[in-house]
């Protein structure tokens, strides 16, 4: 390692979280760690990624309702009108729908609220074809 990262949180907090890491066989600093290239590499991420990212995360969820045919008119027309007049709407739709069905939610979804575009790639990977592999 090249540096060191100083950070000051309370006795309980660490304490809390070197017993946690340690009943789940984790290094706390390998935790924070991958935590930072994680945030690091989303927020990194360019436009034409994010919404990459945001069409496949559409089509798996189109997958996990049991495909195209599956995927309810009315919810994407309703999806369709909350991208047009509230992205918040529309996110929140999309995560009931991912909680509903027991569906581990995308860490790419928080991006949907951000604007028309980002929510229209997710709307197309959700009604489209399976996106070419990368």
């Amino acid at each position: 390692m090249d540096t060191n990262l100083h950070i000051r949180i309370s006795k309980d907090l660490k304490e809390s979280f070197q017993q946690v890491a340690k009943q789940n066989n984790k290094d706390t600093s390998s935790l924070v760690r991958d935590w930072i290239s994680a945030y690091v590499a989303e927020y990194r991420n360019s436009d034409e990624e994010t919404a990459t990212e945001l069409y496949v995360a559409g089509y798996q969820l189109q997958e996990a309702l049991g495909g195209r045919d599956k995927v309810s008119k009315d919810f994407a027309k309703q999806l369709q009108e909350y991208s047009l007049t509230d992205q918040k709407e529309f996110t929140q739709l999309i995560l009931t729908t991912y909680l509903d069905h027991d569906l581990t939610i995308p860490p790419v979804i928080s991006k949907t609220y951000k604007g028309y575009a980002y929510s229209q790639m997710f709307l197309l990977g959700l009604i489209g074809d399976k996106p070419k592999e990368r």
